[in-house]
């Protein structure tokens, strides 16, 4: 299969008396250093029928991705269907990109690939392996891009969420991921390299945060408030609810985007409007932050620390 371009998943809603508690009342490319070690190519040795025909992505739309990666130096970048090599080369050359794999069933474009990457003056950065993309180790990818097919993409999908490490981001040339909703959208208008406008789709790796979190806050010597959050999870898309004093409020205004969690709740507090602000990151089966609460002119920070019960839940 030949396959495309650059590789490129409540607020503390504690209610009245915890808000009340926080406050303190009673009541609650280029030069680069060193190189990652590279993957071990895998050779074909019978020709395999490509499960996606080849056609070039123009470079107005490589140049483009790349740009909605956000690629920079600190990146190794993963193309999957690399065809001639264009999106690897150029994530290296223009944009610095520490490392670039292309990944592509055809030997004719690995050879292709590498004499382009020769010519470009980046071999020493990028890599292209004859490989099955289904059966390639991309682990160590920061960015992966695509230019494959809707059913590729699907059959694909399950293990980009389950490799990949959170905050990796992806994205795919004209093609969705069927229920998993792309955190961005943007249109490659038609010009000479690209004769008719093109969907670019961006997604970041959520992490998994499903499940209950237990966790104590202590807002003066002696006293605190323990609470529970619960979240369930479709990929980015999190719903979530706080538990305490045997009460449950709705978790409003969730983002998860990579391994990083912000939720916020307003509340009124005797008569005046509070609002409480978490910011934080999920560290495995840790999540740890900060919550702020302003009440009128008062403002308080507390650290967060929860941990997730042992009834851990699997995330789609």
């Amino acid at each position: 299969m030949t396959l495309r371009k650059t590789i490129a998943l409540g607020a503390l809603g504690l209610g009245v008396s915890l808000s009340l508690a926080l406050l303190g009342f009673s009541r609650s490319t280029v030069t680069i250093a060193q190189l990652a070690p590279a993957p071990t190519p895998t050779e074909s040795p019978v020709p395999i029928k490509p499960d996606v025909p080849y056609v070039p992505t123009p470079e107005a739309v490589v140049t483009e991705m790349l740009k909605l990666a956000g690629v920079t130096r600190d990146d190794t970048v993963y193309d999957l269907g690399s065809g001639d090599g264009r999106l690897v080369i150029s994530a290296v050359k223009d944009y610095g990109a520490r490392r670039g794999v292309g990944v592509d069933i055809n030997p004719g474009l690995v050879r292709q690939s590498n004499e382009n990457a020769q010519k470009a003056g980046v071999s020493d950065r990028v890599q292209f392996l004859q490989q099955d993309l289904f059966q390639t180790d991309f682990r160590d990818a920061s960015v992966v891009t695509l230019y494959l097919l809707p059913d590729i993409n699907l059959k694909l999908r399950p293990k980009l969420l389950s490799s990949l490490r959170p905050g990796t981001r992806i994205v795919s040339h004209s093609f969705t991921m069927g229920d998993w909703k792309p955190d961005k959208t943007v249109t490659v208008p038609g010009n000479a390299n690209a004769s008719v406008p093109r969907n670019l789709y961006y997604w970041v790796v959520p992490s998994n945060i499903a499940g209950d979190w237990k966790g104590r806050v202590e807002y003066a010597p002696g006293r605190g408030q323990s609470y529970t959050l619960r979240f369930t999870q479709q990929y980015q898309q999190v719903k979530g609810d706080a538990i305490a004093d045997g009460k449950k409020y709705t978790i409003p205004n969730i983002t998860l985007t990579g391994d990083r969690l912000t939720f916020s709740r307003t509340e009124t507090i005797q008569g005046q409007q509070g609002v409480i602000q978490f910011n934080g990151r999920i560290e495995g089966d840790t999540l740890k932050g900060t919550a702020g609460v302003k009440w009128g002119i008062l403002t308080r920070n507390f650290p967060i620390v929860a941990q997730r019960n042992a009834n851990r839940q699997a995330a789609k």
